[in-house]
Parts: structure tokens; sequence; C-alpha cells
């Protein structure tokens, strides 16, 4: 997949004006907020327990397919969606389908990207690249996010969903015109499902800074996706009503475009580059959370900012560090961890009593752990000096 098509790929897939309402369009249905709750879960099951076979079998398979088949599973979603009469079991099988089209697509894109700039010898130019891609999908959710509202109270859920059909099959095509590259396969195709499996985890637990690497995928970086889960009720503790909430919310993704973007200024300052993005947002989260006045909101923006930052520049190196090893397996295994580690956390948070003290929780979670990993670099890199 060329430089051109990801970012057209990755600004389509995202370009979902059902994003900020579907919550509405299932409570419009007459479902309680335990099915609603029960909807949710529904669709992280495929995710989870799909993410490790999606993982071998674009290594093994072929990364293109994965992504067509996600993008036909993904438009299937909507159009049920669109079809269908609003009922649980419609939503839910909805659901199946969208969370078994994430769990397809998730390493396969990074991995096709990664080997069609290393085949042109351009791999050095897969953080720039990977930024660009993931700043286009922040600006398409703040769209969706921006619009999906107003058109779903103008027009009704049916427009809505219509224009997420339209959108998802834009990016079906477009994965369809991409040339698939598959490095590893063309290397080892003599190797098991197996090997692969274990020369995956080897390569992530062998050595420290890999190991390191890891981890900030897994606990900082991730935190953002938790407590965006959280952000409306953030914008509507300051009173503002559902489409300002929607504003907010869209706003906040622009942000974390232009983390994405920016990425690339902020990469090769220093080594441990990543973990100090990651000690500046957990700082900003504090102060926030601290004091958590209309004064302060800066600070609560700022942390999805330089997450987002982190995320790009730490998602390259891990692609970097790989070598003979499936890549898309490895981001595989990453995913599930985080995909797990977030639901202990959600575990966690539910027991706290206000939003403020899960705010507070994070940041605090957060830095902790990125003053640990901060350490353990430090000690590992002198190490490796001497």
């Amino acid at each position: 997949m060329g430089s051109i098509r990801f970012i057209w790929y990755k600004g389509m897939q995202n370009l979902l004006l059902v994003y900020p309402v579907y919550p509405l369009l299932f409570s419009k249905a007459g479902l309680s907020l335990s099915q609603i709750s029960l909807l949710l879960a529904i669709w992280s099951v495929p995710v989870v327990l799909l993410e490790i076979p999606s993982g071998v079998l674009a290594d093994r398979w072929n990364r293109r397919y994965l992504l067509i088949i996600s993008g036909v599973l993904r438009t299937l979603c909507f159009t049920i969606w669109l079809v269908l009469p609003p009922l649980f079991f419609v939503f839910a099988l909805g659901f199946l389908a969208w969370g078994t089209a994430e769990a397809l697509s998730s390493g396969a894109e990074e991995a096709l990207l990664f080997d069609s700039l290393k085949l042109e010898g351009r791999q050095e130019a897969f953080e720039t690249i990977y930024g660009r891609g993931m700043g286009t999908a922040s600006v398409a959710v703040a769209l969706s996010c921006f619009t999906g509202g107003f058109v779903a109270h103008r027009f009704g859920f049916p427009v809505v969903l219509l224009f997420s059909v339209v959108a998802s099959l834009a990016a079906t095509g477009i994965a369809m015109g991409s040339k698939e590259v598959n490095l590893y396969k063309e290397g080892r195709k003599q190797h098991s499902s197996l090997y692969l499996l274990k020369d995956a985890l080897s390569h992530i637990c062998k050595k420290r800074s890999v190991v390191y690497m890891v981890l900030l995928l897994i606990i900082p970086i991730s935190l953002p996706g938790i407590l965006d889960e959280y952000d409306p009720l953030v914008a509507s503790s300051y009173g503002l009503i559902a489409t300002h909430v929607g504003f907010w919310t869209g706003g906040r993704y622009l942000l974390e475009s232009l983390g994405a973007f920016f990425a690339r200024l902020f990469s090769g300052k220093r080594a441990n580059m990543t973990v100090l993005l990651c000690i500046a947002g957990g700082t900003s989260l504090m102060l926030y959370a601290s004091f958590g006045q209309v004064f302060f909101l800066p600070f609560y923006f700022l942390f999805y900012f330089f997450l987002s930052s982190a995320g790009v520049i730490q998602e390259n190196m891990i692609q970097q560090s790989i070598e003979n090893q499936g890549r898309s397996t490895i981001h595989s295994f990453i995913s599930l961890a985080t995909d797990l580690h977030a639901m202990l956390v959600f575990l966690l948070l539910g027991s706290l009593i206000s939003i403020m003290h899960i705010i507070l929780f994070i940041a605090f979670y957060g830095l902790l752990v990125s003053f640990l990993v901060f350490k353990g670099q430090t000690k590992t890199n002198k190490m490796e000096f001497q």
C-alpha cells in the first residue's frame, strides 16, 4: 500500500457519521442502558478472540485480502443497521461484524504499509507516513463528531448510516486497489504457524529495549483510548448540551490529529523521546485533575496531543525493530495485551466515585509506569554503552 493510498484509506475508514450517535440510535430503538452496555461488550468479543489468529493469517496469507474483507464486514454492519428492524439482535449482529473487521485489519495495515515502503527502500519514511495516516484518521473522526449529530437530528439516523456505508465502501475500494506486499511470507514459507507465534513472542520478550517499547504501547500510550470513553462526561460536567459535546469531542480529535502530524518533529530528539512525551502527557493530565477548573482545560487536551505523538513514534520504533519476524503477528500480540489491559483498567475505574477521580487515577497510573520505564531504559542504555 503506497503512502498516499494509506492516508486516503485511513481517512475514509474513519469518516463514519455514525460514530458519535450510535448510542443514541440504540436508545431511540428502546434499548435499556444495560442492553447498550451488553452490545458494547459484544463488539469486543471478536476483537479479543480473533486478534492473534488474524495476525498469523496476515503474515501467512494475504494482508490486502484481509483489509478488503475487513472493509466488507464494516460495511455490512452499517447496512444491517440500515435495512433491518432496530432490534437488539440486529444491533448485536452488526457489532459482531464490526468487531471482526477491527480484528482483521489490526496489524495488517501497519505491516502492509511498512513492507511496501521497505520494498522501495523507504522504510525510514514509515514514521512520517504513518503519522499522516493516523492524523488523517483523527481528522475524519473529528468531522464525524462535528456533523454526525447534526445530520442525525436534521435528516434522521438512516441518512447517517447511509453515509457510513458509503465511506466504508470507499475505504474497501482503496484497499482493493493496493498492491499486496508480504516480505515475511516470501522469505519464510517453510515455517508453521506455531513457529511464527514463538518467533513473534521471542522478539517481544528477548531484548529489554523491545520490552520497554511494548510496555509503553500497552499502558501509557493506550490510556487516551480509555479516557476517551469518559470524555463526554467530562464535557457535560461543564454544563454543555449534547450538540456542544459533539464539538468538544471533535476538537479533541483534531488535537490528536495535530499530535500525530507533529510526531516527526519530536522524533529523534532523544533516544527516550517517547517516554518523555508520555511523562509530559501524564503531567498535563495530573495538573488538570488536581485543579479541575476551566483555566486548566488546555492541560486536559494536551494529554491527548502528547500521547498521540508518542503512539506514532513508538509504532515506528516497533516496526523498525522487526527484522525477519511476522510483523502482523507481533502487532496482534501487542494489541491483544492492550485490549486485556484496558478491560482490567475499566474494572478498576468502576470502583471510583467521580469523573475527576477517574482522571486522577489515569494520570497517576500513566506517570508511574512512564517513570518506571524511563528508569529501566536509562539503566539499559548505560549497560549497552558499557
